[in-house]
Protein backbone atom coordinates (compact mmCIF):
# COMPACT_ATOMS: atom_id res chain seq x y z
CA UNK A 1 0.00 0.00 0.00
CA UNK A 2 1.31 3.44 -0.89
CA UNK A 3 1.75 5.65 2.19
CA UNK A 4 -0.56 8.64 2.38
CA UNK A 5 0.98 11.52 0.49
CA UNK A 6 1.40 14.87 2.22
CA UNK A 7 -1.06 17.32 0.72
CA UNK A 8 0.20 19.78 -1.84
CA UNK A 9 0.36 23.29 -0.49
CA UNK A 10 -2.44 25.35 -2.05
CA UNK A 11 -1.56 28.11 -4.45
CA UNK A 12 -1.58 31.40 -2.62
CA UNK A 13 -4.26 33.54 -4.27
CA UNK A 14 -2.48 36.84 -3.75
CA UNK A 15 0.27 37.91 -6.09
CA UNK A 16 1.47 41.36 -7.10
CA UNK A 17 3.81 42.99 -9.58
CA UNK A 18 6.81 44.03 -7.50
CA UNK A 19 9.64 46.44 -8.28
CA UNK A 20 12.88 44.55 -7.59
CA UNK A 21 16.58 45.39 -7.73
CA UNK A 22 19.53 43.13 -8.49
CA UNK A 23 21.78 43.45 -5.43
CA UNK A 24 24.22 40.60 -6.16
CA UNK A 25 25.36 38.64 -9.20
CA UNK A 26 27.85 35.80 -9.10
CA UNK A 27 29.07 33.31 -11.69
CA UNK A 28 28.72 29.65 -10.72
CA UNK A 29 30.30 27.97 -13.73
CA UNK A 30 27.61 27.69 -16.42
CA UNK A 31 25.04 29.17 -14.02
CA UNK A 32 24.56 32.62 -12.51
CA UNK A 33 23.47 33.42 -8.96
CA UNK A 34 21.28 36.53 -8.74
CA UNK A 35 19.97 38.09 -5.56
CA UNK A 36 16.95 40.39 -5.81
CA UNK A 37 15.85 42.91 -3.22
CA UNK A 38 12.05 42.68 -3.00
CA UNK A 39 11.07 45.16 -0.27
CA UNK A 40 7.35 45.16 -1.13
CA UNK A 41 6.90 41.37 -0.99
CA UNK A 42 4.91 40.63 2.16
CA UNK A 43 4.18 36.91 1.59
CA UNK A 44 6.98 34.39 1.99
CA UNK A 45 7.76 32.08 -0.91
CA UNK A 46 7.17 28.40 -0.32
CA UNK A 47 9.75 25.99 -1.81
CA UNK A 48 8.73 25.30 -5.39
CA UNK A 49 6.83 28.55 -5.93
CA UNK A 50 8.18 30.93 -8.54
CA UNK A 51 8.28 34.49 -9.78
CA UNK A 52 7.93 35.81 -13.32
CA UNK A 53 10.78 38.25 -13.91
CA UNK A 54 10.96 40.98 -16.54
CA UNK A 55 14.03 41.24 -18.80
CA UNK A 56 14.73 44.55 -20.56
CA UNK A 57 14.19 44.29 -24.31
CA UNK A 58 12.02 41.16 -24.08
CA UNK A 59 8.23 41.04 -24.08
CA UNK A 60 7.86 37.80 -22.14
CA UNK A 61 9.02 37.44 -18.57
CA UNK A 62 11.11 34.52 -17.31
CA UNK A 63 9.71 32.13 -14.65
CA UNK A 64 12.29 31.31 -11.97
CA UNK A 65 11.99 29.40 -8.70
CA UNK A 66 14.01 30.83 -5.79
CA UNK A 67 16.75 28.85 -4.08
CA UNK A 68 16.39 30.94 -0.92
CA UNK A 69 14.18 33.65 0.56
CA UNK A 70 15.63 35.53 3.51
CA UNK A 71 14.14 38.76 4.76
CA UNK A 72 13.50 41.02 1.80
CA UNK A 73 15.92 39.23 -0.54
CA UNK A 74 15.31 36.36 -2.95
CA UNK A 75 18.09 34.25 -4.44
CA UNK A 76 17.79 32.84 -7.97
CA UNK A 77 19.91 30.44 -10.00
CA UNK A 78 19.75 31.18 -13.73
CA UNK A 79 21.15 28.96 -16.47
CA UNK A 80 21.45 31.01 -19.67
CA UNK A 81 20.16 28.97 -22.60
CA UNK A 82 18.36 31.53 -24.76
CA UNK A 83 18.45 35.26 -25.57
CA UNK A 84 16.28 36.23 -22.60
CA UNK A 85 18.23 34.41 -19.90
CA UNK A 86 21.57 35.39 -21.49
CA UNK A 87 20.54 39.04 -21.29
CA UNK A 88 19.26 38.55 -17.74
CA UNK A 89 22.53 37.18 -16.34
CA UNK A 90 24.47 40.00 -18.03
CA UNK A 91 22.54 42.73 -16.19
CA UNK A 92 24.65 44.71 -13.70
CA UNK A 93 24.03 45.01 -9.99
CA UNK A 94 21.64 47.89 -9.40
CA UNK A 95 19.37 47.06 -12.35
CA UNK A 96 15.68 47.47 -11.52
CA UNK A 97 13.17 44.93 -12.85
CA UNK A 98 9.57 43.85 -12.26
CA UNK A 99 8.54 40.50 -10.79
CA UNK A 100 5.11 38.90 -10.49
CA UNK A 101 5.21 36.98 -7.21
CA UNK A 102 4.60 34.68 -5.46
CA UNK A 103 3.18 32.32 -8.10
CA UNK A 104 2.19 28.64 -8.16
CA UNK A 105 2.03 26.03 -5.41
CA UNK A 106 4.82 24.62 -3.27
CA UNK A 107 6.24 21.27 -2.21
CA UNK A 108 4.51 19.60 0.75
CA UNK A 109 6.50 18.69 3.84
CA UNK A 110 6.71 14.91 4.48
CA UNK A 111 6.20 13.25 7.84
CA UNK A 112 9.47 11.35 7.53
CA UNK A 113 12.61 11.57 5.40
CA UNK A 114 13.01 13.05 1.93
CA UNK A 115 15.04 12.17 -1.16
CA UNK A 116 15.84 15.10 -3.44
CA UNK A 117 16.83 14.26 -7.02
CA UNK A 118 17.89 17.05 -9.35
CA UNK A 119 20.23 18.27 -12.04
CA UNK A 120 21.54 21.64 -13.14
CA UNK A 121 19.46 24.62 -12.04
CA UNK A 122 16.89 22.17 -10.68
CA UNK A 123 19.07 22.39 -7.58
CA UNK A 124 17.59 25.84 -6.86
CA UNK A 125 14.04 24.94 -5.73
CA UNK A 126 15.32 21.68 -4.23
CA UNK A 127 17.85 23.58 -2.10
CA UNK A 128 15.05 25.85 -0.86
CA UNK A 129 13.07 22.70 -0.04
CA UNK A 130 16.07 21.13 1.69
CA UNK A 131 16.51 24.17 3.93
CA UNK A 132 12.80 24.09 4.80
CA UNK A 133 12.96 20.37 5.60
CA UNK A 134 16.03 20.73 7.80
CA UNK A 135 14.32 23.46 9.79
CA UNK A 136 11.37 21.09 10.24
CA UNK A 137 13.69 18.38 11.57
CA UNK A 138 13.45 16.04 8.58
CA UNK A 139 16.26 13.84 7.29
CA UNK A 140 17.31 14.82 3.76
CA UNK A 141 19.10 12.78 1.08
CA UNK A 142 20.42 14.72 -1.94
CA UNK A 143 21.32 13.23 -5.34
CA UNK A 144 22.61 15.71 -7.92
CA UNK A 145 23.31 14.98 -11.57
CA UNK A 146 25.56 16.92 -13.93
CA UNK A 147 27.34 16.58 -17.22
CA UNK A 148 30.71 17.24 -15.61
CA UNK A 149 32.55 18.87 -12.72
CA UNK A 150 31.36 22.29 -13.91
CA UNK A 151 28.31 22.02 -11.61
CA UNK A 152 30.38 21.88 -8.41
CA UNK A 153 30.28 25.67 -7.74
CA UNK A 154 26.48 25.58 -8.03
CA UNK A 155 26.06 22.72 -5.58
CA UNK A 156 28.53 24.24 -3.15
CA UNK A 157 26.59 27.51 -3.25
CA UNK A 158 23.11 26.09 -2.67
CA UNK A 159 23.49 22.73 -0.88
CA UNK A 160 26.78 22.53 0.95
CA UNK A 161 26.14 25.80 2.78
CA UNK A 162 23.34 23.86 4.52
CA UNK A 163 25.78 21.23 5.76
CA UNK A 164 24.22 18.55 3.57
CA UNK A 165 26.11 15.61 2.15
CA UNK A 166 25.46 15.60 -1.59
CA UNK A 167 25.85 12.45 -3.65
CA UNK A 168 27.13 13.52 -7.03
CA UNK A 169 26.63 11.76 -10.36
CA UNK A 170 28.04 12.98 -13.66
CA UNK A 171 28.00 11.74 -17.23
CA UNK A 172 31.80 11.82 -17.56
CA UNK A 173 32.64 10.76 -13.99
CA UNK A 174 34.48 14.00 -13.16
CA UNK A 175 31.99 14.91 -10.42
CA UNK A 176 31.26 12.06 -8.05
CA UNK A 177 30.17 8.78 -9.59
CA UNK A 178 29.73 8.20 -13.30
CA UNK A 179 26.03 7.77 -14.01
CA UNK A 180 22.74 9.39 -13.12
CA UNK A 181 21.27 10.56 -9.80
CA UNK A 182 18.33 8.18 -10.11
CA UNK A 183 20.82 5.34 -9.58
CA UNK A 184 21.43 6.68 -6.08
CA UNK A 185 17.70 7.03 -5.51
CA UNK A 186 17.12 3.44 -6.62
CA UNK A 187 19.72 2.18 -4.14
CA UNK A 188 18.22 4.25 -1.31
CA UNK A 189 14.69 2.99 -1.90
CA UNK A 190 15.81 -0.60 -2.46
CA UNK A 191 17.45 -0.41 0.96
CA UNK A 192 14.06 0.22 2.55
CA UNK A 193 14.22 3.98 3.10
CA UNK A 194 10.75 5.39 3.76
CA UNK A 195 11.46 8.58 1.88
CA UNK A 196 9.20 10.93 0.00
CA UNK A 197 10.76 11.61 -3.41
CA UNK A 198 11.14 15.11 -4.87
CA UNK A 199 12.61 15.82 -8.30
CA UNK A 200 13.36 18.91 -10.39
CA UNK A 201 15.35 18.85 -13.61
CA UNK A 202 15.13 17.51 -17.15
CA UNK A 203 11.89 15.71 -18.00
CA UNK A 204 13.61 12.33 -18.42
CA UNK A 205 15.17 12.62 -14.96
CA UNK A 206 11.86 13.50 -13.30
CA UNK A 207 10.09 10.68 -15.13
CA UNK A 208 12.71 8.17 -13.95
CA UNK A 209 12.48 9.44 -10.36
CA UNK A 210 8.68 9.29 -10.54
CA UNK A 211 8.74 5.69 -11.76
CA UNK A 212 11.05 4.69 -8.91
CA UNK A 213 8.76 6.33 -6.35
CA UNK A 214 5.77 4.49 -7.80
CA UNK A 215 7.65 1.18 -8.05
CA UNK A 216 8.63 1.35 -4.38
CA UNK A 217 5.27 2.61 -3.19
CA UNK A 218 6.58 5.98 -2.04
CA UNK A 219 4.95 9.42 -2.38
CA UNK A 220 6.67 11.61 -4.96
CA UNK A 221 6.51 15.13 -6.33
CA UNK A 222 7.96 16.89 -9.35
CA UNK A 223 8.11 20.52 -10.38
CA UNK A 224 7.33 20.64 -14.09
CA UNK A 225 9.48 23.09 -16.02
CA UNK A 226 7.27 23.75 -19.03
CA UNK A 227 7.15 26.72 -21.38
CA UNK A 228 5.30 29.48 -19.59
CA UNK A 229 4.37 33.03 -20.56
CA UNK A 230 2.00 34.88 -18.24
CA UNK A 231 2.43 32.84 -15.05
CA UNK A 232 -1.12 33.56 -13.86
CA UNK A 233 -3.36 31.28 -15.95
CA UNK A 234 -4.38 33.78 -18.61
CA UNK A 235 -2.52 32.54 -21.70
CA UNK A 236 -2.94 28.77 -21.06
CA UNK A 237 0.40 28.02 -22.74
CA UNK A 238 1.79 25.78 -19.98
CA UNK A 239 -0.50 22.78 -20.47
CA UNK A 240 0.22 19.60 -18.51
CA UNK A 241 -1.49 16.27 -19.20
CA UNK A 242 -2.68 14.66 -15.98
CA UNK A 243 -4.87 11.71 -15.05
CA UNK A 244 -7.62 14.25 -14.32
CA UNK A 245 -7.29 15.90 -17.73
CA UNK A 246 -5.40 18.96 -18.90
CA UNK A 247 -4.05 21.29 -16.24
CA UNK A 248 -1.71 24.27 -16.31
CA UNK A 249 1.63 24.43 -14.58
CA UNK A 250 1.39 28.07 -13.53
CA UNK A 251 -1.86 27.81 -11.58
CA UNK A 252 -2.35 24.07 -10.88
CA UNK A 253 1.38 23.53 -10.30
CA UNK A 254 4.22 23.72 -10.96
CA UNK A 255 4.37 20.98 -8.31
CA UNK A 256 2.44 17.78 -9.08
CA UNK A 257 2.25 14.38 -7.38
CA UNK A 258 3.99 11.84 -9.59
CA UNK A 259 0.92 9.61 -9.97
CA UNK A 260 -1.06 12.58 -11.26
CA UNK A 261 1.16 13.23 -14.29
CA UNK A 262 0.72 11.38 -17.58
CA UNK A 263 4.35 10.52 -18.30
Amino acid sequence: MTPASPELAPRRPRWDDHAVTIVASESLGPHQRLVLAMPTLEARFGPGQFLNLSVPGHVLRRPLAPSRHEGGEVELIVTPFGPGTRDLVALPVGTRLQALAPLGNSFPIPADEAALVGAGAGAAPLAFLAETLLRAGRRVHVFHGAVSNEDRPLVQAVYERLGLEVRYFSEDGSLGRRGYPTEGLAELLAGGAEATVYSVGPFALMRAAARLAIEHGRPGYVSLDVHMACGVGACLSCAVQTTAGQKHACVDGPVFEVREVVW
